[in-house]
């Protein structure tokens, strides 16, 4: 345990023999502080090594964070529930004031219902905005294929300009010119 707290075998003999505690005094846990009494004097920094070895400490060190970032995780996820069926409930109970009022004589402002619809939206990962929406750039860069054709575009239109598609044999040049281009591809 107290290896997967200080990280390595150095701190933990530093630890151990009070050095590092009395530097970093402000640092010091008290669950750690009651272990370091039970466990009595400290031993060789070879002997904690064969220990750390024999115990697995560097294995069991990943596993224990491993099992504190899936408890952190699952906090997280419990908060998250929980904030979201707040606000779940308080844009339920606005709507139904606004139900009511309808009826009645209360009426809630826009913005309040604004503001509520807006958080719910956010807590369910959906967006609120038109800007928000769009998620593809208006422009991209084109694509090789389309760069390729691009090209082949620009010839015809150039050919067609420096010369007149209705005679036969400046039919059968354009035509070999595109097959050229195209075998370049």
């Amino acid at each position: 345990m107290l290896y997967a707290e200080i990280g390595s075998l150095e701190k933990l003999l530093n630890y151990w023999q009070g050095t590092e505690g009395r530097l970093k005094a402000t640092e010091r846990r008290p669950e750690l502080e009651a272990l370091m009494e039970r466990l009595g004097k400290p031993p060789a920094l070879t002997t904690l090594k064969e220990w750390s070895i024999k115990y697995q400490w560097t294995k069991r060190k990943e596993i224990k964070i491993a099992e504190d970032l899936e408890i952190l995780r699952e906090k997280t996820k419990k908060i998250k529930r929980e904030k979201l069926h707040k606000i779940a409930e308080i844009f339920e109970r606005i709507m139904n004031k606004v139900l009511k009022g309808l009826r009645g004589d209360y009426e809630p402002t826009i913005s309040e219902l604004k503001m509520v619809w807006e958080m719910f939206q956010i807590e369910l990962g959906k967006p609120t905005t038109r800007a928000q929406l769009n998620t593809e750039p208006e422009q991209r860069p084109l694509t090789p294929e389309e760069k390729e054709h691009g090209k082949r575009v620009h010839l015809a239109v150039k050919w067609y300009l420096d010369n007149e598609l209705d005679k036969e044999e400046n039919w059968q040049e354009f035509q070999k010119l595109i097959e050229k281009n195209g075998k370049k591809r």
